[in-house]
C-alpha cells in the first residue's frame, strides 16, 4: 500500500512556472489537495511556497516582485555564472516561514543537478531555501549553488519533471509540465539571454518524456510565444493559463478510479 494518496510533480520553466499556481487553484476548486509535492527549478519554488501554506496571491506576488532584474546580482563569469541568486535567496527567506523541509505543512521533494558527479540529487530534509535555490540555479546565467562541499545547478537538466521519485510512494501521480519547446523565428535576435534560454529548453525537454510515463495524469501546457523565461510581468497571464489548462485536463478524467472524490463539474 502506498504511503500517500495523491502526489503532484511540478516541472521547471522560469516564469512559466507561475502556471503551476493556476493548477493549484484549479485543484482547490474541485476539492483536491496533494499529499506530497515534488518540484524542480520554478516548480521547486512553487512547491515550497505551497507546502509552506502560502496563498495563491502570495505565490503570484512572489514572482511579480522577484523579477530577473531585481532578483539577481551581476558578477564576473569567473564565479561560474554571470549573476548570483543571492537576491532570490533573500526573497525566499522572507516569503517562507519554514526553515527546513521538516517544518513544512506537507512533504516536499526538490531535485538539483550535482555538477561534480553529473547526477540527480534529491532533497527532502535539511535547509529548505538552500535546496530550492540549488534546484533553480540556471547554469551559465547563475552561479552554481554550493551546499556542503558539493556544487549544484538547475535540476531540469537531468530531470525536469520529478515524477518517478513519487511513483512508488503514491496511488495517484499528477505531473504538470509548463516548459514545452516552441519554434523560433529566423529573425530572432540571438542575445546572450535568448541563446542561454533556448539551449536550456532544448536540453531539458527530452528528459520529460520518461518522467511523464510515471504519471497517471499530465497537465501539459502548450507552447506560448508571448512569454519569455524571465518575463515576470506575465505572471497573472501564466497563472490564468495554468488554471484554464488544468480545468480542461480535468474534464474527462476519472479521479474516482484512484479513490479520489472531487467536486468536478
Amino acid at each position: 500500500m502506498a504511503k500517500y494518496k495523491f502526489g503532484l510533480a511540478l516541472s521547471g520553466g522560469g516564469i512559466r512556472g507561475v502556471a503551476h499556481i493556476g493548477v493549484l487553484k484549479a485543484l482547490d476548486e474541485i476539492g483536491l489537495k496533494p499529499d506530497i509535492v515534488s518540484g524542480v527549478s520554478a516548480g521547486a519554488i512553487v512547491g515550497a511556497m505551497f507546502a509552506d501554506g502560502r496563498s495563491i496571491d502570495e505565490m503570484v506576488g512572489f514572482f511579480e516582485k522577484s523579477s530577473f532584474t531585481k532578483g539577481v546580482e551581476l558578477n564576473m563569469p569567473k564565479h561560474g555564472g554571470f549573476a548570483s541568486v543571492r537576491g532570490y535567496k533573500r526573497y525566499l527567506d522572507n516569503m517562507l516561514q519554514a526553515e527546513n523541509f521538516e517544518d513544512l505543512n506537507i512533504p516536499l521533494v526538490v531535485n538539483a543537478t550535482d555538477l561534480l558527479a553529473g547526477t540527480i540529487a534529491y532533497f527532502s530534509s535539511g535547509n529548505l531555501v538552500d535546496a530550492v535555490v540549488a534546484s533553480a540555479s540556471v547554469p551559465v546565467l547563475f552561479n552554481p549553488a554550493k551546499i556542503g562541499s558539493r556544487y549544484y545547478v538547475d535540476g531540469g537538466f537531468l530531470c525536469n519533471l520529478p515524477a518517478e521519485v513519487l511513483r512508488s510512494q503514491c496511488d495517484f501521480v499528477m505531473g504538470v509540465h509548463v516548459n514545452p519547446i516552441k519554434p523560433m523565428p529566423s529573425t530572432t535576435q540571438m542575445g546572450l539571454v535568448t541563446v542561454a534560454e533556448r539551449v536550456f529548453h532544448l536540453a531539458v525537454n527530452g528528459n520529460t518524456y520518461k518522467e511523464k510515463s510515471f504519471c497517471d495524469l499530465v497537465i501539459d501546457m502548450k507552447p506560448d510565444k508571448n512569454v519569455g523565461m524571465f518575463e515576470s510581468s506575465k505572471s497573472d497571464y501564466m497563472m490564468n493559463r495554468g488554471y484554464e489548462t488544468a480545468m480542461e485536463g480535468f474534464k474527462n478524467f476519472d479521479f474516482s478510479k484512484f479513490g479520489l472524490s472531487c467536486k468536478l463539474f
